[in-house]
This record gives structure tokens, C-alpha cells and sequence, in this order.
């Protein structure tokens, strides 16, 4: 070996070793490696072609001075050789292993250019949104709903099988098949006898898994529909996901989670209905949300107390080595099958090796936990929507924070004053009544102990939907822009759980997603479409691309099932309005109370009080006044009601805390009969109001006048007339049945 060889390598030696170094998709520890040996090798051709110089223009700090006067030395006799062998002494003597370093260099270089074209090919291709939103639904209504025989809570949408499955809290299951345009209804299955908690399905979308509170797991295979697999639990589950990639892995393993105590079972359907595995985590609470990432064979746990964690699906420990991130094979496999799976579909690795490096104790940090977790298709980013209605975006490879947005009710009470956010405005009275279901939500979501799916990725992996206070937004979390809000115009409509389906319809030429077909034609169609639950409804939702007439309007509810008496209760007094001008037409105007001695019919000055009125038609709209009582009445002044606790020491606004007064010098109690809110002080105003009965002056600028009787004046009278105790309480009790508004 040539002095020559032995340097070079000594230089290979004392380069740094690309083991435990992370790889994000572009040129990484290995070409880089090469690259500096290169210019190593470099500075060493270089001093050979400058040895007449003494060899000063040799600049590497890393060699040391025993080694340039070794390579000083090398370099003489070399020329000394070539000039024997009758070259002219003015020519330059290249190494023999040169051209080699030519190629390395040549190629290198291609390899480092073709990287930064893909990498701006990837920004250009991510700037331009109208590619990526022609597959993604943009009608603000819905186009269709059909109904289930109680209420939904589950929708999940199999991109490759064209299913949509939905399940409702009484243990029935659907599966629908998406048609171009429509869906159609296959079959259906009553599986549980119980509320069903949650619905998964496989990454491969072959199986579909449900959990009940009956104690129950069972399997569906999506394909034929049929149920092969019923599994009793020793315990009441609370959340279960397949931790299994089809890439390398035929064992199908089910992880499921107890709401008794912290711990995980692990199953093998197909082959038994014995628990593999139990993972115990003493120092975590009851874990609420299992996500597998198949990319990185990783599960992400969330517990209910705001803990996130990161483990590895083998042994529910945290990655602690990027080695462990090995494919998982049977024994019986081929080597050289495994290598070949292997360099096709190589896992990848994270680049963090402890959780202090890392955003997961963020919901910790603001004493808050998740309500539902999402992957990318890709499995770069992790989005999270947590109890007080933050979404934060990670990216999975470092698991850092990426985006946060603010969706709390807080956020929407700023903005509904802020005239920079004209696109979050909405109608005052629908307002308050949203504000009012989303307290109700809360509550809901903490009793049921049901796993709602509020989040969804597109397949370009740079646009997120997700169901908030006001519809389901849709936001390029890239560009940090939002699109548009959908389901923005319906009323009464609070979206929980959603589910995306895309797909691309050529007309010439066949294309599986929208990579392949960047720039769509206007011969091929989009058939996407986006499905939704709603809060305490027994239907689920469909949005797509397609624009709604009037009449369309009119006749998008489906009649699936046979009607409950609420529904035929709504038609009758309800009937369907064109949605798009509803916010002009929901002004309340009057009300009539409906009450155990008659009716009476009152007018709304919803011009000058449009709190006052919003908060009453609201909580009338609601039932909250239904089976009040008047606990105070007063003979010769006036009849109070409005208390659910019938004591006067109760009641609150539809926002939760008192609201301030509206006072009008023309809005006065100059006359009997008018309608005002009762309170404690100035800026008290709850539920509480009453009916005067006899013109009361001093009552003015101190209550809120936001109503009068304008039928009914006799039935106030006779309320104000009966026998009443010490405390003005009536001897037997008066109540209202229900509030009836009018717009």
C-alpha cells in the first residue's frame, strides 16, 4: 500500500460516522460524508499540482505537520519519476486515483442539484392552492342527510374500498357505498347492546373495529361486510386502534384501552380472543386516544389529564434508540425479501432520543387534555384539538410545535366585534344560541366518554378541515391561510365527528390521486366529499362541490328511517327555509308563553335590546324555561318567572355570567304590561323576568324594558290575583309549559 493510500485512509478514518444521524427525505449523513471526503482529497490533488510552491496553498487544518511533510515528500518523488520517464517538466502530474475523485464530484453534485429542483418543485406545487381545493368539497351547505334510528357519534370513510361506515350510540352500524355523486345505503348491523364508544378502521382499510360499553370488541371485514370477529373484555373499554402496517406485517394486532384503570391489552384477532399482551402504565391516567403512525411504527397515547407520550408498538416503550425502528418480519421470511422490503418501504426515524427534547408537554403545561388526535397520510404532522378548543399542528419527526390555533369560544367573542375577521362575523341571535350548545357540548362530551374523529388531513398533506364553534374550517396550515368555512349558513348545526373522502374521476386517462393529476382538466370530475355528525342529531352530513337550488334546499333531509315524534314536531311547526337568507329572517319579533292558566303573546324590541332579546329567545328556544314557575307575584306591580330553581336565587345568561343593562328613554314602564329582566344591581341580568301589571316609573333605568303584552294581558291579571305566602310564592304552583318565538 502507497503512502498515498495509507493517507487517504487515515482522513476516512476521522470522518464522523452518519450512525444516529436523523434523514428527512432529502440528501442526507451519507451523501454529505461523501462529499467532504471529496474536498479532503482535494486539498491533497492540490498539493500535488503546487508542490513546485513548496505546498503553502495546502489550507486543511485537520492534517497535521508530520503528515504535509509526509505528503511534501510523496509529491517530489512523483515528479521526480515522471520527469525520468522523459515527460516535460512543464507539465502537471494528476494522481492516479483523480478521475475517480472527478466522478465522485460530478456526481455528487448531481445528486445535490436534482435535490434542491425536487425541493423547488415541492414549493411551487404547494403555493398554488385552486390544484389542491378542486378536490376538496366547497359548498357551504349541506347536500344531503340521512338518518339513523338514534343519535350519530361515528363516521369513518375507507378512500380505497369507496365505504362509508356510521355508527349510533344504540349499537347499530351502517355501511354505505360511495356512488359518483351520491351514496347508497348496503346494510346494517346491530352489533351492541349498548352505547358504542368508538369505530377504527386499519390502515390498510381491510377490517373495521367498534368497542362498546357492553364489554365487547368486534371486527368487520370491509370488503364482504361481515362481522368475523366478537371478542368478550374483562373490562369497559375506552378507545382501541390497529398497531399494525400491511408493508410488513401480516399479524393483525389490535391495541385497546381500559376506562377502569391505565392500562393497554393487546390482541390477535384472527387467530384468538386471548389477550397477547398487557401494558400497565403506573405513572400515566386512563388512556383516552391510541394513534398509530405506520410510517414511523409508532403510537402516539394521550391520557385524560393532558400527558402525551410516543411509543414504540412492540414493546409500549418510548423509542429510546433509532435503531429500534427496525421492520418487524416472521422467521420464516426470505433475507433477501426483507432487505428488498426494507430499501422500498424503509421506516422512518425520529430525531429526537428523550421526550424533554420535544412539545409533548404542551397540553400539560396549560393544564388541558385532548379530545381527538390526527396523522397526515403521510405521517409528517400530528394535529391535536384539545379541551379548550386549541388545535395544535406537530411535526412527527421531531415532534415540535408547528402551528396553534386559537378556536375558543373567547376567540369568537373578540372577533364578533373585530372588523379585520368579517369572515368569523355571524348573526347575533345564532350567536347565542351556538354559545349556548357549546356549553352544552362540553358537558356531553365528558359524560358519554365517546371518542369524537373533529379533525381530517387532505391528501396533498397541506390542508387541514376540522369542526369548530362556527363550521368546519379549512386551512392550508403551509401557508398559514384559511380557505373557507363550510356549514357556516346552517342553523342549529354544531359538527362533532368528520371524515374525508377524495377521489378523482378521469376521463381519459386513469389516476389514483391528485399527485398524479396536478393540473385538472375540466373534463374530470371531483367526487369528493365530506361527511359529518352533529350534536344530539340522528343523522349524519354529506358537503361536496356541488350548488344547491332552492328547491334542492327544500328536500336534502332523506326520510331513511320512520320518523321520531321530534321530527314530525319540527316539520309541523318548522318548515324548511331557503338557509342561505335564514340570518335575515331569524330576527326574533315575538313570543308567545305558554303557560298552566293560558297564553300569553308579547312583542320583542329586538332593535334596541338585541342582547336582552337574544338571551331570552335563546333560553326559550332551548326549553330552558319550561316547567318554571312565577315565584313571585305581587298584587297591584307584578308577576316573576324565569328561575329554574324556583327560589329566585338562580338562573344564568346563555354566555354563562351576567350581561350589562340597555336602557332607552322611550322603552319604559309608563304603561302597564311590559315585559323586563329582573335583577340584583346595574349589569346583573341572568334569566329572570317579569310582567308589570300597574305603570311602575321607578322602575326605570334600573331594568331592562325589552318586551310588551300585546294579547294575554287577562291571563297576566289572573296570575297576579292568586293566593301567595309570606314570600310572594304562589300557594300552588304556575308554570310555563314552553316559549314559543316568532321572527
Amino acid at each position: 500500500m502507497s503512502k498515498n493510500d495509507e493517507y487517504k485512509n487515515e482522513k476516512e478514518e476521522e470522518l464522523p460516522s452518519s450512525d444516529g444521524e436523523s434523514s428527512d427525505g432529502s440528501f442526507g449523513p451519507v451523501p454529505l460524508q461523501e462529499n467532504k471526503e471529496n474536498i479532503n482529497d482535494k486539498n491533497y490533488s492540490d498539493s500535488d499540482n503546487n508542490s513546485d510552491n513548496n505546498s503553502d496553498n495546502n489550507n486543511n487544518d485537520d492534517i497535521s505537520d508530520d503528515q504535509k511533510d509526509e505528503v511534501l515528500l510523496v509529491s517530489k518523488k512523483k515528479k521526480k519519476n515522471s520527469i525520468s520517464s522523459g515527460s516535460s517538466s512543464s507539465s502537471i502530474n494528476i494522481p492516479e486515483n483523480a478521475e475517480l475523485l472527478n466522478k465522485k464530484k460530478r456526481k455528487v453534485k448531481g445528486i445535490i442539484e436534482d435535490k434542491k429542483k425536487e425541493e423547488k418543485m415541492k414549493k411551487k406545487i404547494r403555493i398554488n392552492n385552486d390544484i389542491y381545493l378542486k378536490n376538496l368539497p366547497t359548498n357551504k351547505n349541506y347536500q344531503v342527510s340521512y338518518m339513523h334510528t338514534d343519535i350519530v357519534t361515528h363516521v369513518v370513510v375507507s378512500n380505497k374500498k369507496k365505504y362509508i361506515i356510521t355508527a349510533s350510540l344504540n349499537g347499530i352500524i351502517k355501511f354505505w357505498y360511495k356512488n359518483i355523486g351520491c351514496i347508497e345505503f348496503v346494510k346494517h348491523f346491530k352489533i351492541h347492546s349498548d352505547e358504542i364508544i368508538n369505530i377504527f378502521i386499519s390502515e390498510d382499510e381491510e377490517h373495521l373495529g367498534s368497542l362498546s360499553k357492553d364489554k365487547t370488541y368486534k371486527q368487520f371485514d370491509i370488503t364482504s361486510f361481515d362481522m368475523n370477529i366478537v371478542i368478550k373484555l374483562n373490562f369497559i373499554p375506552r378507545t382501541g386502534e390497529f398497531v399494525y402496517s400491511s408493508l410488513f406485517s401480516t399479524e393483525v394486532k389490535v391495541a385497546i384501552s381500559s376506562s377502569e384503570k391505565a392500562c393497554i391489552y393487546i390482541y390477535k384477532p384472527l387467530e384468538s380472543d386471548i389477550c397477547i399482551q398487557t401494558i400497565d402504565f403506573t405513572c400515566c391516567n386512563i388512556i383516552e386516544i391510541i394513534k398509530y403512525n405506520k410510517f414511523y411504527d409508532l403510537c402516539v397515547l394521550s391520557d385524560n389529564e393532558g400527558l402525551l407520550d410516543i411509543v414504540d408498538v412492540t414493546n409500549f416503550k418510548f423509542p429510546t434508540s433509532k435503531e429500534e425502528n427496525k421492520y418487524k418480519t416472521n422467521n420464516n421470511m426470505d433475507h433477501k425479501l426483507i432487505d428488498l422490503m426494507n430499501k422500498r418501504y424503509p421506516i422512518k426515524k425520529i430525531n429526537f432520543s428523550f421526550k424533554s427534547e420535544t412539545d409533548l408537554y404542551e397540553l400539560c403545561k396549560y393544564k388541558t387534555y385532548a379530545l381527538c388526535i390526527s396523522l397526515s397520510l403521510d405521517g409528517e404532522y400530528m394535529a391535536i384539538l384539545s379541551e379548550n378548543y386549541f388545535l395544535r399542528i406537530y411535526k412527527f419527526k421531531s415532534m415540535k410545535l408547528y402551528r396553534v390555533y386559537d378556536e375558543s369560544t373567547e376567540m369568537y367573542l373578540t372577533a364578533q366585534n373585530d372588523p379585520l375577521k368579517k369572515d368569523l362575523h355571524i348573526d347575533s341571535f345564532d350567536f347565542g344560541k351556538r354559545l349556548f350548545i357549546e356549553k352544552e357540548i362540553k358537558k356531553y362530551m365528558k359524560n358519554q366518554n365517546i371518542n369524537f374523529d373533529m379533525i381530517s388531513f387532505d391528501e396533498s398533506n397541506q390542508y387541514i378541515i376540522y369542526s369548530t364553534f362556527i363550521g368546519i374550517k379549512v386551512v392550508n396550515f403551509i401557508t398559514n391561510q384559511l380557505c373557507y368555512i363550510i356549514g357556516k349558513n346552517e342553523a342549529n348545526l354544531r359538527y362533532l365527528s368528520i371524515s374525508l373522502y377524495q377521489n378523482i374521476i378521469p376521463i381519459n386517462k386513469v389516476r389514483t390521486n391528485i399527485h398524479e393529476s396536478l393540473y385538472i382538466n375540466e373534463k374530470n370530475i371531483s367526487d369528493c366529499a365530506l361527511f359529518c355528525t352533529v350534536y344530539k342529531k340522528a343523522r349524519f352530513y354529506l358537503f361536496s362541490k356541488k350548488k344547491l337550488n332552492e328547491h334542492e334546499l327544500d328536500d336534502r333531509d332523506i326520510y331513511n328511517e320512520q320518523p321520531t315524534k321530534n321530527d314530525v314536531n319540527s316539520i309541523i311547526s318548522n318548515p324548511l327555509k331557503n338557509v342561505e337568507n335564514i340570518n335575515n329572517k331569524n330576527t326574533p319579533k315575538s313570543a308567545i308563553i305558554y303557560t298552566t292558566m293560558g297564553d300569553i303573546h308579547i312583542s320583542l324590541f329586538y332593535k334596541e335590546c338585541k342582547k336582552t332579546v337574544q338571551n331570552f329567545s335563546v333560553h326559550s328556544t332551548n326549553g330552558y324555561y319550561n316547567n318554571c314557575i312565577f315565584h313571585r307575584v305581587i298584587k297591584n306591580f307584578m308577576v316573576q318567572t324565569g328561575d329554574p330553581s324556583g327560589d329566585g336565587t338562580g338562573g344564568e345568561s346563555i354566555w354563562g355570567n351576567e350581561f350589562e343593562d340597555e336602557f332607552f328613554d322611550h322603552l319604559n314602564h309608563s304603561k302597564p304590561f311590559m315585559v323586563s329582566m329582573a335583577n340584583c344591581g346595574p349589569n346583573t341580568n341572568g334569566s329572570q323576568f317579569f310582567i308589570t301589571t300597574v305603570p311602575c316609573p321607578w322602575l326605570d333605568f334600573k331594568h331592562t324594558v325589552f318586551g310588551k303584552v300585546t294579547q294575554g294581558s287577562k291571563i297576566v291579571l289572573d296570575i297576579e290575583k292568586v293566593r301567595t305566602d309570606k314570600r310572594d310564592k304562589p300557594l300552588e304552583d304556575i308554570r310555563i309549559l314552553n316559549i314559543k318565538i316568532n321572527n
